[in-house]
């Protein structure tokens, strides 16, 4: 089995697209701090984890197409198909401690796979709280991010860092509000390979120290408010109008994925990735394939088949950016 950070072709194509439709996602996306990412040595990233998927989208976002992979709870890799994608997705499982002893056996290939990713020169990104929470603060750190780190500087020659990232929302449920990414100064875990052999209780405590340090780096970050929403410009707001109903026809297909899937949600938490994901991927593909139907049946023109996809993947931020309300989250 090839590694999960491997270059991969059609990855390549894929991830512009996700980060360009991503920032459509939100009024304004305000990145802080990204000098702080160090270019010498292996780098964990640590962002705290609030809105499921579009976490993970924020932290590739920051990075600019270039590759990061992922831990994400293993339970959502229970189907063969979803497994699949994550995979390509450069997203591996990781076990937690809910999911029963027996079961985190199965992360020291976890545990491998990261330590190779950072050899590599990639960055691994864990949520260390082990949970999403749309709770303002941060839960406790679980230990998994301080054995990862911990691992690396026994195999990796050269610096190791853990890069804290605190991701605030202005909304959790609404297309088209404010996200501001902050990235804390990076905490070195060694600067080398330990030449001495440490003892377990030695790890352990090397371990609590470190996620008390990361715990009181990321609160900081996450602890930040601005000072009033950004709001389009009156311009922007009034050519918009005429549009809207344009975007709408085109988003009918997604309105009707995202209300039956809402139906039938546990997890509320979820919407929001739901939604971007019926949007801005499934959605064109919809709209591809009806504009082929009505051009066979003579309707349209051949050359919408191209255009109204295309069309598409704007509609969500015309139509969002007209209709969403203002109901902060924080």
């Amino acid at each position: 089995m090839r590694p999960v950070y491997e270059k991969d072709f059609l990855y390549d194509i894929l991830v512009p697209y996700v980060n360009w439709s991503f920032r459509r996602v939100f009024r304004s996306l305000e990145f802080k701090g990204v000098e702080n990412i160090p270019e010498d040595g292996a780098v964990i990233f640590s962002p705290n984890h609030v809105n499921t998927l579009l976490d993970a989208l924020a932290v590739l976002a920051m990075r600019e197409n270039r590759p990061v992979v992922f831990a994400a709870r293993a339970d959502i890799f229970r189907k063969p198909l979803v497994a699949k994608i994550l995979n390509f997705l450069r997203i591996v499982p990781i076990n937690r401690i809910r999911d029963g002893v027996d079961a985190l056996a199965g992360n020291e290939q976890t545990f491998h796979t990261a330590i190779h990713t950072l050899q590599a020169g990639i960055p691994f990104c864990i949520f260390p709280e082990g949970r999403h929470s749309q709770d303002p603060g941060l839960l406790p750190l679980r230990k998994g991010i301080a054995r990862i780190a911990l691992q690396a500087v026994d195999e990796i020659e050269g610096p190791v860092y853990i890069v804290p990232i605190g991701l605030v929302y202005d909304d959790y449920v609404n297309f088209r509000t404010d996200l501001t990414i902050n990235v804390g100064e990076a905490v070195l875990v060694a600067r080398g390979r330990s030449k001495k052999t440490q003892t377990e209780p030695e790890r352990q405590r090397k371990a609590r120290k470190l996620l008390v340090k990361l715990t009181t780096k990321m609160k900081a970050l996450i602890d930040t408010r601005r000072d009033k929403p950004v709001r389009d410009s009156l311009l922007l707001r009034t050519l918009r109008i005429p549009l809207v109903p344009f975007a709408a026809l085109l988003l009918l297909p997604a309105f009707g994925i995202v209300k039956y899937l809402a139906k039938n949600m546990k997890d509320k938490a979820f919407l929001n990735s739901v939604r971007y994901g019926i949007c801005y991927l499934i959605n064109p593909v919809i709209i591809f394939l009806l504009s082929v139907i009505l051009v066979v049946a003579g309707l349209i023109p051949w050359w919408l088949i191209l255009l109204l996809p295309i069309l598409s993947a704007f509609a969500p931020e015309i139509w969002y950016g007209a209709m969403t309300k203002r109901v902060a989250s924080n």
